[in-house]
C-alpha cells in the first residue's frame, strides 16, 4: 500500500466475511495508509457491487460468485491473499472451470504481485510444492492472540481392534 498498489483478499465463506472486512476497515480506513476496502460476493447486490467499485459485467448481472473476486479490477495489484488456500470452495464447478487458488497464483505472477496462501492445514498441492521449493513454507508456531492449542492424543487403536471392538473412536478422553 506504501507503495500506492492494492491487494486482493480471497475468504473462502460469506459467513467468514463481515469479520475479516471489519478487520481490514479498522486497520485501512484512516491513517496513512487509509485506503477503499471493497468487498464482492455472491450475497451482495448488483447496486452494492457497483458502490463499491466492482464495475465488471458479472457484478451487474448478479452472477457472480466469490471466487470470482480473483478477477476484480484491482490495478496496480500488489498482493493476493487466499485464505484458507485449502477450502474446495474455491473450485468452480460450472463452465469457466478454474480454481481461484490456482488463478490467483498465475495472475500474481503475471503481475508481479506476491501471493500469500494461508491455512493451517495446507492442501497436498501447496504442501508438495512447498516441499520441492517452488513455494516458500512460512510456518507460525503460535497461534493468534496466543490461543491455546486443543490437546491432540494420538491412540494406537489397533489393541482395540484386535479385542474386537470395532469402534472408530477411542474410549480415552
Amino acid at each position: 500500500m506504501e507503495q500506492g498498489r492494492g491487494a486482493i483478499v480471497l475468504v473462502p465463506e460469506i459467513s467468514l466475511t463481515p469479520q475479516t472486512v471489519e478487520r481490514f476497515k479498522a486497520r485501512f480506513s484512516s491513517g496513512p495508509l487509509q485506503t477503499l476496502v471493497a468487498v464482492l460476493h455472491s450475497h451482495l447486490p448488483p447496486v452494492n457491487a457497483m458502490t463499491n467499485g466492482i464495475k465488471s459485467a458479472r457484478a451487474r448481472t448478479h452472477r457472480h460468485r466469490a471466487r470470482s473476486a480473483i478477477f476484480a479490477p484491482v490495478e496496480p495489484l500488489g498482493l493476493i491473499i487466499v485464505d484458507e488456500e485449502h477450502e474446495h470452495t474455491y473450485k468452480q464447478e460450472e463452465a469457466p472451470r478454474y480454481h481461484a487458488r490456482d488463478v490467483a497464483i498465475v495472475r500474481g505472477r503475471m503481475e508481479g504481485a506476491p501471493v500469500v496462501l494461508g491455512s493451517a492445514t495446507p492442501s497436498l498441492e501447496s504442501f508438495y510444492n512447498c516441499s520441492r521449493g517452488k513455494y516458500t513454507l512460512i510456518e507460525m508456531p503460535e497461534r493468534v492472540d496466543n490461543i491455546k492449542m486443543p490437546l491432540v492424543r494420538v491412540v494406537d487403536m489397533r489393541q482395540s481392534m484386535r479385542r474386537g471392538k470395532a469402534f472408530p473412536f477411542s474410549r480415552r478422553s
